[in-house]
């Protein structure tokens, strides 16, 4: 019989100088702006998650809370292993330590005791109003001149009112849609993609707060957790009629980093002019990495947030760069 060393029983192949294998990783990442998440692409497609759909945390922290609360077996152990006292601060502080666990899962439907579903009224904007109204001008008059609304339709045919007066008025008796309520924060790719698979980024103030508790707000500061796609789980939850069953891809170990940051003149949420693949060399020349702007993709961003981009290294290498736009 043949020995094989275990060293050599997949073979050898040279290394070439500089180069490594850059993939995106599977990362939560609590972002440098108060609230924000960004999942990675692993992590979208792993859970099933696209842009538009729900990302809800799951943790049992209140669980211990309530354990610690009864003061059961598991808590008296704990306290008389470690020399605490019940009721204490101390021992609060040490359980959540040693058993605090943090996953992420799709957010799910909810409903009322009786099976209803629950819902939310649509949030629009008044730029999303505005969309609406000009995306079907003449079915939005008839419908609002056919409403019954007398003050509405006096408003609308007003004698040498303008369609832009028009478009006003409708924008301001627009109403969002009655929408199913799920549990979770509503999710959208940066660069309005769809489809699963895609990094997408939502607000959670409260676990954003929860996660980043030892860290001063002020601090810009991205906190990232690995995530192992070998530890998917599928557990139970309620929504609020009966149980359902998610899968949650529990939170590894976290790394703090600076985000890579470019400013620029900004009005509310928009700059002017736009983040290029040359102002992104510069940001990094000026960490010390040398990437020729010309290897660099990254699409239009006109506004302040965070975003991605992707430099190639080498013929067959490409390192995803994400960078923070924030105003002067």
């Amino acid at each position: 019989m043949k020995t094989v060393s275990k060293k050599s029983a997949f073979g050898f192949s040279a290394v070439n100088a500089g180069q490594r294998n850059v993939a995106v990783e599977p990362q939560v990442i609590a972002t440098s702006t108060m609230g924000q998440f960004r999942l990675t692409a692993p992590v979208t497609k792993a859970l099933g998650i696209a842009s538009g759909d729900y990302v809800t945390f799951i943790t049992n922290v209140a669980d211990i809370d309530a354990a610690i609360a009864k003061q059961t077996p598991e808590v008296v152990a704990f306290a008389e292993a470690n020399g605490l006292e019940l009721g204490s601060v101390e021992l609060g502080i040490a359980l959540h330590k040693e058993y605090d666990v943090w996953g992420i899962a799709k957010g799910y439907a909810l409903y009322n005791s009786k099976g209803i579903a629950l819902t939310i009224k649509e949030r629009l904007t008044a730029k999303d109003k505005l969309a609406m109204v000009r995306a079907d001008f003449d079915a939005t008059i008839e419908a609002a001149l056919a409403s019954g609304n007398e003050e509405l339709v006096a408003a609308l045919t007003r004698e040498g009112i303008t369609v832009e007066e028009q478009e006003e008025i409708l924008v301001a008796n627009i109403n969002g849609r009655e929408l199913p309520k799920y549990q979770g924060s509503k999710c959208a790719n940066p660069s309005g993609l769809t489809g699963a698979g895609l990094p997408v980024t939502f607000t959670d103030t409260n676990v954003w707060n929860q996660l980043k508790a030892d860290v001063d707000a002020k601090e810009e500061m991205n906190r990232t957790f690995d995530a192992d796609l070998a530890d998917v789980e599928t557990i139970t939850v309620n929504n609020g009629f009966e149980d359902v069953q998610v899968q949650v891809l529990w939170l590894g170990t976290s790394v703090d980093s600076k985000p890579v940051a470019r400013t620029a003149k900004a009005e509310e949420e928009k700059i002017f002019g736009a983040i290029t693949a040359a102002d992104l060399a510069a940001a990094l020349q000026e960490k010390g990495i040398e990437v020729d702007r010309k290897n660099i993709t990254v699409d239009s961003v006109k506004t302040l947030g965070e975003f991605e981009a992707v430099a190639k290294l080498h013929r067959e290498v490409k390192a995803t760069i994400k960078f923070a736009v924030v105003a002067e």
